[in-house]
C-alpha cells in the first residue's frame, strides 16, 4: 500500500463522539483490549483476533481507508468474523438494491465510520463551472492535474467531518461468488492472504544494522544511543532514542517492540511530523496519555510488516492490550475514550508509514 504520508490528513473530530457510536463501538474496543491483554495467537483452531490489519478499503470505489478507520474496521472486521476486507457505504445500499437486486442480509450491523473530506464552497463552484469543471470535482484531483485553476480556487474549500455507516460485503446477498462480485472495486495491490505492507527483514544479530534497515526511507532519522537505562525513552530537546540493546533485554521481540514505540515518538519532532506541538507534548496529563497513544499504536500497525514466525506476538499483545487500556483509563468517559483512541490512531497512521512507508 503506498500512500503519501505528507498528504494524509489527520481528522480533528471536533463534534466528539455521538451517543449511538459509543454504545456500538465501546463494547468492541473492550472486547479487543481483553483479547490484547491475553495475546491471543494464531494457530488452525483458534485465529489471531482483533490484531491490526491495515488492508481494509471501500469495495465501491477501491480505496484503502486511513488512520481510524482502518484501525476501527480492523476490530469490525475481526470482532464479527468477516473474511473479506471490502465494506460498501450506507449511502450506496439503496443504489445497489434499485440497479442490482442487491440487499442486506437480515441482522446484519451497520459499522459506524468518520468520512473527512474537503470540498469548495459556493464560490469556488463557480470558479470551476466557468473552467468547465463539475463543482462536486474532488478538491486535491484539482490541485494534482489543474495547477492553475487550482490557484484560483485554494482558498475557497472548506472542512467537513461526519459520521456515516458502512457494510461489509458479507453482509449483501446476491453479491458475493455471483455476477455481481464484479461491482465490487478492489485496490490493485491487494491480496486476501498477503498483507499490503512490505514485509520487514528483521537482523536478530546485529541492532545497528536492523535499525538502519527499518530506517532506510525516513527522512532526519533521530539519534539512537545504546545503553544500560532502566527505561527506554525519546528526548524530544535532543531529539535522542535512548534504548537497551538487545542483548540486554529478556528477547527480541521486546526489543523491536521497545525500539519501534520509541521511534513513533521521534516522528513528532518538528522537523518531521510536528505532532508535539500539536499535542502540547511537555504540558498537560491529557496530551501526554494521547501521545503515548500514538507510540503504542504505531507500533502495533507496524506488526503488520512483520513475519508471525519472527515475533512472539503473543507476548507483544499482551503488552499493548495492559499498555493501551492504563492510557485509556485516563480519559473520564466512554466517548472520550473513543474520541484519544482516534485521535491517537490518526496520528499512528501516520507516524508508522513516515518510517516504514514515506512514498
Amino acid at each position: 500500500m503506498v500512500i503519501n504520508t505528507k498528504q494524509i490528513k489527520e481528522k480533528s473530530f471536533k463534534k466528539g463522539v455521538p451517543d449511538f457510536v459509543t454504545n456500538k463501538v465501546y463494547p468492541i474496543i473492550e472486547n479487543a483490549v481483553k483479547k490484547w491483554e491475553s495475546g491471543v495467537t494464531t494457530n488452525i483452531q483458534t485465529p489471531r483476533l482483533f490484531s491490526f490489519t491495515g488492508n481494509q478499503y471501500n469495495a465501491i470505489w477501491g480505496s484503502y481507508y486511513k488512520g481510524s478507520n482502518i484501525l476501527f474496521l480492523s476490530l469490525w472486521k475481526q470482532g464479527y468474523g468477516f473474511e473479506h476486507d471490502g465494506w460498501i457505504p450506507q449511502t450506496q445500499v439503496t443504489k445497489l438494491y434499485k440497479q442490482h437486486g442487491i440487499s442486506l442480509k437480515k441482522g446484519s450491523v451497520a459499522i459506524p465510520i468518520v468520512f473527512a473530506n474537503w470540498k469548495f464552497t459556493s464560490t469556488g463552484q463557480e470558479i470551476l463551472k466557468k473552467h468547465n469543471l463539475k463543482p462536486s470535482i474532488n478538491v486535491w484531483k484539482v490541485k494534482a492535474e489543474f495547477p492553475k485553476i487550482w490557484e484560483l480556487v485554494k482558498n475557497n474549500i472548506f472542512y467537513t467531518e461526519r459520521w456515516w455507516n458502512s457494510f461489509n460485503v458479507e453482509c449483501f446477498d446476491n453479491l458475493l461468488r455471483t455476477k455481481n462480485a464484479k461491482i465490487i472495486k478492489t485496490p490493485k495491490d491487494h491480496k486476501s492472504s498477503i498483507k499490503n505492507k512490505e514485509t520487514l527483514k528483521l537482523d536478530t544479530k546485529n541492532d545497528e544494522k536492523f535499525i538502519n534497515d527499518i530506517t532506510s526511507n525516513m527522512e532526519n532519522k533521530p539519534n539512537i544511543k545504546f545503553g544500560l537505562h532502566k527505561i527506554s525513552s525519546y528526548r524530544p530537546s535532543d531529539d535522542l532514542v535512548r534504548i537497551r540493546p538487545s542483548n540486554e533485554m529478556l528477547n527480541y521481540s521486546f526489543f523491536y517492540e521497545t525500539l519501534v514505540h520509541e521511534l513513533i515518538h521521534s516522528t513528532g519532532h518538528e522537523n518531521r511530523l510536528d505532532r508535539h506541538s500539536k499535542l502540547n507534548f511537555a504540558n498537560g496529563h491529557d496530551h501526554r496519555s494521547t501521545e503515548e497513544l500514538v507510540a503504542e499504536l504505531g507500533m502495533f500497525m507496524s506488526l503488520d510488516r512483520v513475519n508471525n514466525k519472527d515475533l512472539d506476538k503473543k507476548q507483544i499483545y499482551n503488552n499493548v492490550g495492559n499498555y493501551l487500556k492504563s492510557w485509556l483509563e485516563q480519559a473520564n468517559t466512554k466517548a472520550k475514550k473513543i474520541e484519544n483512541l482516534m485521535i491517537a490512531s490518526e496520528f499512528a497512521d501516520q507516524s508508522e508509514r513516515y518510517i516504514f512507508d514515506p512514498k
